[in-house]
């Protein structure tokens, strides 16, 4: 058992780090403290309750996605669609949980922005140079 959560404690690191994001800002979310932390991520402590809490905080629902002995970070581990990401980043933002009245939030600001995009590139291209037209 001692093994497997030395591997756990090492997939989690490197999942992280592979992700760019900072030790501090994953205790910060998951609420785990420093010492427990970093005792975790050397597979001692609670190895179960923090992979809980880590796989909560990145929507991952495979429980076993981190006790892989040969894991495998690509970029399709590590990245996801526009639109998943965008969420996962809100999602982490709010310790990883999303309610009905967040997503409908957030699907009305991604289509908005979909909107200025459309706008943008059709004012450009009437206008290329983006000069003032005045009627």
């Amino acid at each position: 058992m001692a093994k497997t959560n030395k591997i756990v404690g090492q997939n989690v690191k490197e999942y992280i780090e592979r992700k760019g994001l900072k030790h501090s800002w994953v205790m910060e979310r998951t609420g785990i403290k420093k010492t427990a932390y970093y005792k975790f991520l050397k597979g001692e402590g609670n190895v179960e309750e923090y992979v809980e809490k880590i796989n909560k905080l990145f929507r991952i629902n495979d429980p076993f996605f981190f006790y892989k002995e040969d894991m495998a970070f690509t970029e399709k581990t590590l990245k996801r669609s526009r639109s998943d990401s965008f969420m996962d980043y809100v999602a982490l933002s709010y310790h990883g949980t999303v309610d009905e009245e967040l997503k409908k939030g957030m699907q009305l600001f991604g289509e908005m922005v979909e909107l200025i995009d459309v706008l943008k590139s059709v004012t450009h291209s009437g206008n290329p140079r983006g000069e003032s037209i005045d009627h």
